[in-house]
Order: C-alpha cells, then sequence, then structure tokens
C-alpha cells in the first residue's frame, strides 16, 4: 500500500516516515501544497496523510480521486472547521503531539477500510466483465444458432469472438478423419488467408495434440513448449507467442480443434480465458453438428430412395438456379426426358420386386454413360430425366442415343435365371432455342419423348 504525506515541516515529515516503515507501508513525502495534487496524478496512492494546511484543498483533492481515503494532522490549538472535515468524509484526525501506538491503530483501521473497498471494486470489476462476457456469449450463441450452413457459422466465429477473447489470431480446424488431419478451415488475423487449406497431422503442434488427447492447453510461451509447430508461423510470417486451445468433441469422438494465438496486450491466456473458451467451443460444436444433420437430411429429401439418383425436387431446384442465375442469351443448357418402354409389363410378367430392380439398373446405365457435370434424376415412375448444363441440341442427342443403346444392349435378369430387354424412348430439348423456363423446357422435352412413343418407341427424339 502507497501512502502520500504532506506537511511543511520536515522533521514531522521525518518522524511520520518512520512511523510509516514501521507499519510495513511505503510512501511519498511533499513539504509544497501544490505538490500533492502533481504526486496524485502520477501515482495511485491508498492513503493520504495531510497537515492540516491542506483542508483549504480537499475539494480539488475530492475531484482527483474521491475514493482515497484522507488522515488530518494538526496541533492541539489550531481551530479546525469540522463541517469540512465531516463534508469531505475525512477518515481520522489525529492531534500533535501523539502517540505513536494510536497513530498506528488509526492508520491501520483506515489501511483496512482500504483494502475492503479495493476487494469490492475488483469483485464488481470482475462480476460486471462476467456479465459483459456472458451476453456476448448469448449474442455468439444467437448468431451461431441462426446459421445452418458450416461456412457461414465459422464466419460468425471469426467475426463474434473477437469482442470475447481479446487475441491476434483465430483459427477453426475440422478433423479429416479419412486422413487423420487437421485442415485450417476458418481463420481469422491478418496472415490468415495464407494457412487456409493447410493440413497438421493428429499429434503435430499444438492443435494436433489437442486433437490427439482431446483436452485443452493453455500454452502461456510457445518457445518453451516443445509442442509447438514453427511450421504455421513460417508460413504466414506472423510470430505465435501464447495459445490457447480446446478440442470439438461430439459423441465422444473429436471433430476438431478452435485456437486462438496472442492474447491482446501481451499476457498469457489465463484459466478464465479457459473456461469462457470451452463454453463458446461446445456451442460452435453443437452448431456445427447441428448444421451436420440439416445438410444430410437436406439431401437425403433430393434423393430417390429406390435408385439413389437425384428425385424431381433437386431436378425442380437445379433448373430453377440455372434460369434464375442465367445472362440472357447466354449458357445452353439441354434436357433429356425419357421413360422405359412397355415398363408396365414387367410389372405385370415378373413382379414388383423385379420392377423396381429394373428401375435401379437402368439408372445405374444411364450414370454410366453421362458425363461427371450431367445430373441423372428419377422423375417419377419410370420416367428419368438427364440434364446437361452448357450443352447443345446436337450433343445432347448424341448422349440420348448413348444412353439408349447402353440400356437395351445387356438384357435383365428375373427369378430364375429368367431375362428379358427393355428400351427407352428419349426427349431432347434445349435453353433457349425451345424454351426459356423450367416448365417449358421439361414440357418440351416431355412432348418429344411423347411423340416418339406414338411413332415407335426405343427412339431418340429432338424438340
Amino acid at each position: 500500500m502507497l501512502v502520500l504525506i504532506y506537511d511543511t515541516d520536515r522533521l514531522r515529515l521525518a518522524t511520520l516516515s518512520h512511523n510509516l516503515k514501521d507499519l510495513g507501508l511505503k510512501w511519498t513525502a511533499v513539504v509544497k501544497i501544490d505538490d500533492i495534487k502533481k504526486s496524485i496524478k502520477k501515482k495511485n496512492y491508498d492513503l493520504l496523510i495531510l497537515d492540516n494546511t491542506a483542508i483549504t484543498i480537499l475539494g480539488r483533492l475530492k475531484k482527483l480521486d474521491a475514493s482515497i481515503p484522507i488522515i488530518i494532522m494538526t496541533d492541539k490549538d489550531t481551530q479546525i472547521d469540522y463541517e469540512k472535515i465531516i463534508f469531505w468524509d475525512i477518515k481520522g484526525l489525529i492531534y500533535r503531539p501523539y502517540r505513536v501506538d494510536y497513530f498506528k491503530n488509526v492508520v491501520e483501521k483506515v489501511i483496512e477500510r482500504r483494502k475492503a473497498v479495493l476487494s469490492n471494486s475488483k469483485t464488481m470489476v470482475s462480476f460486471k466483465q462476467k456479465i459483459q462476457e456472458l451476453q456476448a456469449l448469448s449474442e455468439i450463441v444467437k448468431a451461431i444458432s441462426s446459421s445452418l450452413e458450416p461456412k457461414e457459422i465459422l464466419r460468425i466465429i471469426m467475426e463474434k469472438t473477437a469482442d470475447l477473447i481479446k487475441a491476434e489470431g483465430w483459427s477453426v480446424l475440422l478433423f479429416d478423419h479419412d486422413k487423420r488431419e487437421l485442415v485450417f478451415e476458418a481463420v481469422a488475423g491478418a496472415a490468415g488467408k495464407k494457412i487456409l487449406g493447410m493440413r497438421l497431422k493428429v499429434g503435430q503442434g499444438v492443435a494436433g495434440w489437442v486433437a490427439r488427447y482431446g483436452q485443452s492447453l493453455i500454452v502461456p510461451d510457445v518457445t518453451k513448449d516443445p509442442r509447438f509447430y514453427s511450421g504455421v508461423d513460417k508460413k504466414t510470417k506472423f510470430t505465435t507467442k501464447s495459445i490457447l486451445c480446446a478440442p470439438m468433441v461430439s459423441k465422444d469422438k473429436i471433430i476438431g480443434v478452435v485456437e486462438v494465438v496472442n492474447k491482446v496486450g501481451g499476457e498469457p491466456f489465463t484459466e478464465d480465458d479457459l473456461e469462457i473458451f470451452e463454453n463458446l467451443v461446445a456451442h460452435i460444436t453443437v452448431a456445427l453438428e447441428n448444421a451436420a444433420m440439416y445438410r444430410k437430411m437436406e439431401e437425403a429429401s433430393l434423393i430417390d430412395d429406390l435408385t439413389q439418383l437425384y428425385n424431381s425436387r433437386y431436378c425442380n431446384q437445379f433448373l430453377d438456379r440455372f434460369f434464375t442465375d442465367r445472362i440472357p442469351t447466354q449458357n445452353k443448357i439441354s434436357l433429356i426426358f425419357l421413360d422405359i418402354d412397355f415398363f408396365k409389363l414387367v410389372d405385370d410378367n415378373f413382379g414388383h420386386l423385379v420392377g423396381s430392380e429394373t428401375l435401379q439398373y437402368v439408372g445405374q446405365r444411364i450414370k454410366k454413360v453421362v458425363r461427371s457435370g450431367d445430373v441423372v434424376a428419377r422423375y417419377g415412375g419410370d420416367e428419368y430425366i438427364v440434364i446437361l448444363p452448357n450443352t447443345d441440341k446436337k450433343t445432347a442427342a448424341l448422349i440420348a442415343e448413348r444412353i439408349r443403346k447402353e440400356v437395351s444392349k445387356e438384357p435383365f435378369f428375373a427369378f430364375g435365371n429368367q431375362k428379358f430387354s427393355i428400351s427407352v424412348t428419349s426427349g431432347v430439348a434445349t435453353c433457349p432455342e425451345d424454351a426459356r423456363s423450367r416448365d417449358n423446357l421439361i414440357g418440351k422435352a416431355d412432348k418429344a419423348m411423347y411423340a416418339g412413343k406414338l411413332s415407335g418407341r426405343n427412339k431418340v427424339v429432338l424438340a
């Protein structure tokens, strides 16, 4: 605790200094009244012991810092303005000459009260800080929960958490279980973009250690920790000093890690930082899990259960995106609408189980001959659609003919090694020459296919 003592009499100051030394207190002494204010501006004092001549400037001292307790020293025959003493909340009044034990008793009591005030003040600051942290965490959780897109969730994390834990850099690494590697999926900070997509082996670096053992880690000084991997710093030209890292755990499995580097201000990360950080990482994990689950459900809703091809819903969504994003007169797209010829006879002659298997095999044969960027969908019943992006009608016709030949090339099998053959009839339409909307494009191809049915089947007809 630091005490400022003022008196114009240097001998009395020497006596005060000796008494304070006995109490284990540090002090600064001034002999000019103007030096009291100057000294308070330069240092944080816990107690002022002032000669009564300083009563005239009590108001100005209180304006500088009203929390510092004051003891006034005065002679017995000096007249004191007690109203001012009471008004300015003076904590002690000691008459000279004083008994040393009395002086020490008064100072000790004032110092103890000062310690209690400072302790309560720190508690209040800590409490307010905790409230701010919880509010920030609540906002982050709301923001994360509002999205089901993993990339959007990671973007929100990077933006929002800067207010929660002040650090120079953030990164989220997701676990590639097949390769047993961590991949930098989201990075915040000046050098972040240089390491997006960079991979670390499990066990490599602090993040790799956390992924291997599933434990959070505070590294106050990376130069003293053998687990630190300097390869990332070499690539980014960044200097890592300290790290806070926590695992993302889902159903007892590590799905990734989140780490922050270099706490702003230079001090190391604390256990309080870790507590907040782990709470945040838990919410991040749940958000990513929900996003992954939603993505699987969404994908499932776009897949035909029987053939595992895309369904009509996906087909419509794909075409809607094309016609929404397409620039007029640019970007061609062709569509093949095909139907199995006399498919009802398969069900009637061999049963619905064989019919269902036939639909699966037809889908497989179509996928075998189309290109990697083409979209194959079971549109309904025994109808299929093949969407051919950036493809003119002539090329689409060739692909449709290739499909026709592939489907009828080999026989299909029923029970007891019975064999049967099937054929398909296709209609081909192209945007923009045949249609400029989704429904018109499908309709034109369907109409061309129906014309092929009426004219003999097992053929390709152009719109």
